[in-house]
Protein backbone atom coordinates (compact mmCIF):
# COMPACT_ATOMS: atom_id res chain seq x y z
CA UNK A 1 0.00 0.00 0.00
CA UNK A 2 1.35 3.52 -0.89
CA UNK A 3 2.20 6.45 1.15
CA UNK A 4 -1.26 8.11 -0.78
CA UNK A 5 -3.34 5.54 0.16
CA UNK A 6 -2.36 4.95 3.93
CA UNK A 7 -3.18 8.59 3.98
CA UNK A 8 -5.82 10.11 1.02
CA UNK A 9 -6.28 13.19 3.06
CA UNK A 10 -2.98 13.76 3.65
CA UNK A 11 -2.13 13.49 0.01
CA UNK A 12 -4.91 14.44 -1.78
CA UNK A 13 -3.17 15.96 -5.00
CA UNK A 14 -0.85 13.60 -5.31
CA UNK A 15 -3.56 11.22 -4.98
CA UNK A 16 -5.86 12.63 -8.06
CA UNK A 17 -2.34 12.51 -10.25
CA UNK A 18 -1.86 8.78 -9.19
CA UNK A 19 -5.56 7.69 -8.87
CA UNK A 20 -6.47 7.54 -12.38
CA UNK A 21 -5.59 3.50 -12.81
CA UNK A 22 -7.72 2.94 -9.11
CA UNK A 23 -10.45 5.55 -9.08
CA UNK A 24 -12.92 3.28 -6.49
CA UNK A 25 -10.37 2.98 -3.69
CA UNK A 26 -11.94 3.33 0.18
CA UNK A 27 -10.52 2.75 2.95
CA UNK A 28 -10.17 4.71 6.48
CA UNK A 29 -7.41 7.38 7.00
CA UNK A 30 -5.26 7.41 10.10
CA UNK A 31 -7.45 10.59 11.51
CA UNK A 32 -10.03 8.20 11.60
CA UNK A 33 -12.37 9.99 8.62
CA UNK A 34 -13.76 7.18 6.09
CA UNK A 35 -13.23 8.00 2.59
CA UNK A 36 -14.26 6.75 -0.68
CA UNK A 37 -12.74 7.51 -4.03
CA UNK A 38 -15.59 7.67 -6.97
CA UNK A 39 -13.65 8.90 -9.67
CA UNK A 40 -10.44 10.74 -10.70
CA UNK A 41 -10.29 13.84 -8.26
CA UNK A 42 -13.84 12.96 -6.07
CA UNK A 43 -13.64 11.65 -2.46
CA UNK A 44 -16.69 11.40 -0.34
CA UNK A 45 -15.45 11.57 3.12
CA UNK A 46 -17.67 10.62 6.39
CA UNK A 47 -16.82 12.08 9.96
CA UNK A 48 -15.20 9.58 12.29
CA UNK A 49 -17.56 9.19 15.04
CA UNK A 50 -20.32 8.26 12.70
CA UNK A 51 -18.33 5.48 10.73
CA UNK A 52 -17.12 4.41 14.63
CA UNK A 53 -20.93 4.21 15.87
CA UNK A 54 -22.80 2.66 13.05
CA UNK A 55 -20.05 -0.24 13.31
CA UNK A 56 -20.27 -0.40 16.97
CA UNK A 57 -24.27 -0.49 17.60
CA UNK A 58 -26.49 -0.65 14.52
CA UNK A 59 -29.84 -0.70 16.33
CA UNK A 60 -28.93 1.76 18.60
CA UNK A 61 -30.49 5.20 17.84
CA UNK A 62 -27.84 6.74 19.59
CA UNK A 63 -25.75 5.34 16.61
CA UNK A 64 -27.44 7.46 13.64
CA UNK A 65 -24.91 10.02 12.28
CA UNK A 66 -25.05 13.19 13.79
CA UNK A 67 -24.09 15.11 10.70
CA UNK A 68 -26.42 17.65 9.79
CA UNK A 69 -25.26 18.13 6.54
CA UNK A 70 -24.68 15.98 3.37
CA UNK A 71 -22.01 18.69 1.67
CA UNK A 72 -20.20 18.79 -1.59
CA UNK A 73 -17.50 21.17 -1.38
CA UNK A 74 -15.94 21.20 -5.02
CA UNK A 75 -12.65 22.96 -6.68
CA UNK A 76 -10.59 22.92 -9.60
CA UNK A 77 -13.91 23.02 -12.39
CA UNK A 78 -12.01 25.89 -14.51
CA UNK A 79 -8.08 23.74 -14.11
CA UNK A 80 -6.03 27.63 -13.61
CA UNK A 81 -8.55 28.55 -10.50
CA UNK A 82 -6.03 27.42 -8.10
CA UNK A 83 -6.39 29.39 -4.89
CA UNK A 84 -9.69 27.70 -4.24
CA UNK A 85 -7.09 24.13 -4.85
CA UNK A 86 -5.13 25.22 -2.33
CA UNK A 87 -8.24 26.25 0.17
CA UNK A 88 -9.26 22.65 0.12
CA UNK A 89 -5.87 21.16 0.03
CA UNK A 90 -5.14 22.80 3.45
CA UNK A 91 -8.15 21.88 4.90
CA UNK A 92 -8.23 18.16 4.16
CA UNK A 93 -4.54 18.18 5.50
CA UNK A 94 -5.48 19.73 8.82
CA UNK A 95 -8.14 16.98 8.63
CA UNK A 96 -5.41 14.13 8.24
CA UNK A 97 -3.18 15.35 10.79
CA UNK A 98 -5.74 15.72 13.31
CA UNK A 99 -5.64 19.89 13.59
CA UNK A 100 -9.48 19.91 12.65
CA UNK A 101 -11.82 17.55 13.35
CA UNK A 102 -14.82 16.66 10.32
CA UNK A 103 -18.08 16.49 11.46
CA UNK A 104 -20.16 16.58 8.38
CA UNK A 105 -20.30 14.11 5.57
CA UNK A 106 -18.69 15.84 2.43
CA UNK A 107 -18.20 15.11 -1.31
CA UNK A 108 -15.07 16.71 -2.20
CA UNK A 109 -14.54 17.27 -6.12
CA UNK A 110 -11.85 18.65 -8.23
CA UNK A 111 -13.69 19.09 -11.12
CA UNK A 112 -11.26 19.09 -14.33
CA UNK A 113 -8.22 17.02 -12.98
CA UNK A 114 -6.84 17.39 -17.33
CA UNK A 115 -7.25 20.88 -16.70
CA UNK A 116 -5.68 21.51 -13.55
CA UNK A 117 -2.76 19.25 -14.70
CA UNK A 118 -2.29 21.64 -18.23
CA UNK A 119 -2.94 24.80 -16.16
CA UNK A 120 -5.71 25.59 -18.31
CA UNK A 121 -9.39 26.93 -17.95
CA UNK A 122 -10.05 23.76 -19.80
CA UNK A 123 -8.82 21.83 -22.67
CA UNK A 124 -12.12 21.07 -25.26
CA UNK A 125 -14.84 22.41 -23.59
CA UNK A 126 -15.33 24.92 -20.64
CA UNK A 127 -16.70 22.20 -17.80
CA UNK A 128 -19.11 24.91 -16.24
CA UNK A 129 -21.02 24.89 -19.36
CA UNK A 130 -22.29 21.00 -19.19
CA UNK A 131 -24.26 20.68 -16.36
CA UNK A 132 -28.00 20.34 -16.00
CA UNK A 133 -27.98 17.92 -18.70
CA UNK A 134 -26.15 20.38 -21.33
CA UNK A 135 -23.88 17.57 -21.85
CA UNK A 136 -26.07 15.61 -24.01
CA UNK A 137 -26.48 18.28 -26.32
CA UNK A 138 -22.68 18.08 -26.85
CA UNK A 139 -20.47 15.63 -29.60
CA UNK A 140 -18.82 12.93 -26.74
CA UNK A 141 -15.42 14.35 -25.41
CA UNK A 142 -13.56 14.12 -22.11
CA UNK A 143 -15.31 17.33 -21.02
CA UNK A 144 -18.84 16.04 -21.86
CA UNK A 145 -18.04 12.35 -19.49
CA UNK A 146 -16.68 14.67 -16.99
CA UNK A 147 -19.96 16.42 -16.45
CA UNK A 148 -22.29 13.22 -16.93
CA UNK A 149 -19.53 11.58 -14.55
CA UNK A 150 -20.08 14.35 -11.72
CA UNK A 151 -23.83 14.51 -12.38
CA UNK A 152 -24.56 10.95 -11.57
CA UNK A 153 -22.05 10.59 -8.34
CA UNK A 154 -23.84 13.91 -7.23
CA UNK A 155 -27.17 11.95 -7.57
CA UNK A 156 -25.80 9.12 -5.76
CA UNK A 157 -24.02 11.27 -2.98
CA UNK A 158 -27.51 13.32 -2.51
CA UNK A 159 -29.27 9.49 -2.10
CA UNK A 160 -27.75 9.68 1.31
CA UNK A 161 -26.34 6.32 2.87
CA UNK A 162 -29.11 5.74 5.84
CA UNK A 163 -32.54 7.66 4.24
CA UNK A 164 -32.26 10.62 6.08
CA UNK A 165 -32.72 13.70 4.34
CA UNK A 166 -30.41 16.47 5.12
CA UNK A 167 -29.85 19.75 4.49
CA UNK A 168 -28.02 19.69 1.36
CA UNK A 169 -24.99 22.93 0.49
CA UNK A 170 -22.64 22.99 -2.43
CA UNK A 171 -19.84 25.41 -2.04
CA UNK A 172 -18.23 25.61 -5.33
CA UNK A 173 -15.22 27.68 -5.57
CA UNK A 174 -13.77 29.95 -8.44
CA UNK A 175 -11.19 32.55 -9.24
CA UNK A 176 -12.47 34.85 -12.26
CA UNK A 177 -10.47 35.61 -14.80
CA UNK A 178 -10.68 39.94 -14.69
CA UNK A 179 -10.49 41.99 -11.83
CA UNK A 180 -13.79 43.14 -9.72
CA UNK A 181 -14.66 46.22 -7.85
CA UNK A 182 -15.80 43.12 -5.27
CA UNK A 183 -12.97 40.60 -5.28
CA UNK A 184 -14.90 38.04 -3.11
CA UNK A 185 -18.29 37.71 -4.58
CA UNK A 186 -20.66 34.66 -4.87
CA UNK A 187 -23.41 33.66 -7.80
CA UNK A 188 -26.38 32.21 -5.87
CA UNK A 189 -29.13 30.47 -7.48
CA UNK A 190 -32.32 29.38 -6.60
CA UNK A 191 -36.02 28.50 -8.32
CA UNK A 192 -39.18 29.02 -7.77
CA UNK A 193 -39.17 26.04 -5.91
CA UNK A 194 -35.33 26.56 -4.18
CA UNK A 195 -35.57 29.70 -3.24
CA UNK A 196 -32.14 30.94 -1.34
CA UNK A 197 -32.58 31.45 2.14
CA UNK A 198 -31.52 35.42 3.62
CA UNK A 199 -29.82 33.18 6.18
CA UNK A 200 -27.53 31.18 2.98
CA UNK A 201 -26.63 34.96 2.29
CA UNK A 202 -25.84 36.16 5.93
CA UNK A 203 -23.98 32.91 6.26
CA UNK A 204 -21.88 34.12 3.00
CA UNK A 205 -21.59 37.51 4.83
CA UNK A 206 -19.75 36.20 7.58
CA UNK A 207 -17.04 34.20 5.29
CA UNK A 208 -16.08 37.94 3.96
CA UNK A 209 -18.08 37.33 0.68
CA UNK A 210 -18.27 40.95 -0.37
CA UNK A 211 -21.17 40.76 -2.59
CA UNK A 212 -24.03 38.03 -3.72
CA UNK A 213 -25.66 38.01 -7.14
CA UNK A 214 -29.10 35.92 -6.95
CA UNK A 215 -29.93 34.87 -10.14
CA UNK A 216 -33.26 32.34 -10.92
CA UNK A 217 -32.33 32.50 -14.72
CA UNK A 218 -32.26 28.33 -15.56
CA UNK A 219 -28.36 28.02 -15.91
CA UNK A 220 -25.75 25.02 -16.69
CA UNK A 221 -23.20 25.69 -13.93
CA UNK A 222 -22.16 23.12 -11.67
CA UNK A 223 -24.13 25.28 -8.72
CA UNK A 224 -27.21 25.56 -10.64
CA UNK A 225 -27.64 22.07 -11.24
CA UNK A 226 -27.19 21.14 -7.20
CA UNK A 227 -29.94 23.37 -6.50
CA UNK A 228 -32.49 23.15 -9.11
CA UNK A 229 -32.10 18.92 -9.27
CA UNK A 230 -31.28 18.53 -5.60
CA UNK A 231 -33.16 21.51 -3.84
CA UNK A 232 -29.17 22.42 -2.28
CA UNK A 233 -28.30 25.63 -0.97
CA UNK A 234 -25.27 26.41 -3.69
CA UNK A 235 -23.28 28.90 -4.56
CA UNK A 236 -20.47 30.14 -7.01
CA UNK A 237 -17.81 31.84 -4.67
CA UNK A 238 -15.45 33.68 -7.16
CA UNK A 239 -11.97 34.23 -4.90
CA UNK A 240 -9.98 36.75 -6.69
CA UNK A 241 -8.22 36.76 -9.59
CA UNK A 242 -6.47 33.71 -11.60
CA UNK A 243 -2.96 32.93 -10.51
CA UNK A 244 -0.72 29.84 -10.75
CA UNK A 245 -0.06 27.52 -7.55
CA UNK A 246 2.28 29.07 -5.13
CA UNK A 247 1.06 32.77 -6.11
CA UNK A 248 -2.35 33.27 -4.36
CA UNK A 249 -2.36 35.24 -1.74
CA UNK A 250 -4.52 33.33 0.36
CA UNK A 251 -4.90 35.72 3.63
CA UNK A 252 -7.39 37.37 0.98
CA UNK A 253 -9.57 34.27 1.69
CA UNK A 254 -9.24 33.71 5.16
CA UNK A 255 -12.62 34.56 5.58
CA UNK A 256 -14.10 32.27 3.64
CA UNK A 257 -11.26 29.34 4.81
CA UNK A 258 -12.45 30.28 8.20
CA UNK A 259 -16.42 29.78 7.57
CA UNK A 260 -15.84 26.29 5.98
CA UNK A 261 -13.37 25.04 8.43
CA UNK A 262 -16.18 25.96 11.35
CA UNK A 263 -19.08 24.57 9.39
CA UNK A 264 -17.13 20.69 8.01
CA UNK A 265 -16.01 20.83 12.39
CA UNK A 266 -19.65 20.61 13.18
CA UNK A 267 -20.32 25.08 13.34
CA UNK A 268 -21.81 27.59 11.18
CA UNK A 269 -20.57 29.30 8.55
CA UNK A 270 -21.78 32.37 10.71
CA UNK A 271 -20.33 31.89 13.84
CA UNK A 272 -17.52 33.79 13.84
CA UNK A 273 -14.91 34.32 16.58
CA UNK A 274 -15.07 37.87 16.54
CA UNK A 275 -18.37 38.21 17.27
CA UNK A 276 -18.94 40.52 13.78
CA UNK A 277 -22.12 39.59 11.19
CA UNK A 278 -20.78 41.51 7.86
CA UNK A 279 -23.29 41.37 5.17
CA UNK A 280 -22.81 41.14 1.48
CA UNK A 281 -23.84 43.81 -0.52
CA UNK A 282 -26.85 42.09 -2.55
CA UNK A 283 -27.78 42.46 -6.14
CA UNK A 284 -29.76 40.32 -7.92
CA UNK A 285 -29.65 39.43 -12.04
CA UNK A 286 -31.62 41.70 -14.25
CA UNK A 287 -30.47 40.43 -17.47
CA UNK A 288 -28.03 38.29 -20.07
CA UNK A 289 -26.38 39.65 -22.63
CA UNK A 290 -26.07 36.34 -25.39
CA UNK A 291 -24.80 36.65 -28.31
CA UNK A 292 -26.08 35.24 -30.79
CA UNK A 293 -24.33 35.46 -33.82
CA UNK A 294 -21.01 36.22 -35.04
CA UNK A 295 -21.91 39.55 -35.63
CA UNK A 296 -21.63 40.54 -31.69
CA UNK A 297 -20.28 43.08 -30.62
CA UNK A 298 -20.07 44.20 -26.57
CA UNK A 299 -19.02 47.54 -26.06
CA UNK A 300 -16.88 48.06 -22.68
CA UNK A 301 -13.06 47.77 -22.53
CA UNK A 302 -11.64 44.18 -22.45
CA UNK A 303 -10.26 44.91 -18.95
CA UNK A 304 -13.99 46.21 -17.74
CA UNK A 305 -13.70 45.15 -13.96
CA UNK A 306 -16.56 43.11 -12.77
CA UNK A 307 -19.49 45.02 -11.25
CA UNK A 308 -18.63 48.16 -13.38
CA UNK A 309 -21.52 50.37 -12.94
CA UNK A 310 -23.30 51.80 -16.32
CA UNK A 311 -26.27 54.33 -16.24
CA UNK A 312 -29.81 54.12 -17.75
CA UNK A 313 -29.49 54.60 -21.68
CA UNK A 314 -25.80 52.92 -22.05
CA UNK A 315 -26.08 50.57 -24.99
CA UNK A 316 -23.76 48.16 -24.67
CA UNK A 317 -23.99 45.25 -26.65
CA UNK A 318 -25.02 44.96 -30.60
CA UNK A 319 -25.87 41.27 -32.48
CA UNK A 320 -27.07 42.54 -36.03
CA UNK A 321 -30.21 44.73 -35.64
CA UNK A 322 -30.68 43.40 -31.77
CA UNK A 323 -29.00 45.40 -29.09
CA UNK A 324 -28.89 46.15 -25.49
CA UNK A 325 -29.58 49.02 -23.68
CA UNK A 326 -29.06 49.96 -19.92
CA UNK A 327 -32.99 49.96 -18.96
CA UNK A 328 -32.44 50.62 -14.81
CA UNK A 329 -31.07 53.60 -13.24
CA UNK A 330 -28.25 52.12 -12.79
CA UNK A 331 -26.59 48.19 -13.96
CA UNK A 332 -23.54 46.71 -12.98
CA UNK A 333 -21.67 44.27 -15.61
CA UNK A 334 -19.88 40.78 -14.33
CA UNK A 335 -18.58 38.05 -16.39
CA UNK A 336 -17.85 40.52 -19.64
CA UNK A 337 -16.57 38.26 -22.17
CA UNK A 338 -17.02 39.00 -25.95
CA UNK A 339 -15.15 35.97 -26.95
CA UNK A 340 -17.71 33.39 -25.91
CA UNK A 341 -19.28 30.95 -28.46
CA UNK A 342 -22.68 31.61 -30.13
CA UNK A 343 -25.34 30.86 -27.70
CA UNK A 344 -23.93 31.75 -24.74
CA UNK A 345 -23.76 34.93 -22.61
CA UNK A 346 -21.42 37.46 -22.90
CA UNK A 347 -22.21 39.02 -19.72
CA UNK A 348 -24.77 39.57 -16.87
CA UNK A 349 -26.24 42.43 -15.54
CA UNK A 350 -27.17 43.00 -11.80
CA UNK A 351 -29.33 45.00 -10.11
CA UNK A 352 -29.23 45.97 -6.05
CA UNK A 353 -32.27 43.89 -3.95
Amino acid sequence: MTDAHRSALRHWLSDVRESRDHPHDEGVDPCGVRWQRHAEGVLELTPATASRSAEGAENDAAAQPGYRYDAILSCGIHGDETAPIEIVDGILRDIADGRLTLRERVLVVLGNPDAVRAGKRYLEYDLNRLFQGAHAKRAESPAVQRARELEVIVAQFFAGVDGVRRTRRHVDMHTAIRASLFQRFAVVPGTPQHSPSDDWFDALGAADIEATMRTEQPSVTFSYFTCARFGAQSCTLELGKVAPFGENRLENFSGIDAALRRWLSGGEFEARDDGKSPQPQRFRVAAEIVRRTDAFVLDVPADTPNFTPYPAGTVLARDGENTYTVSHPEERIVFPNPNVANGLRAGVMVVPE
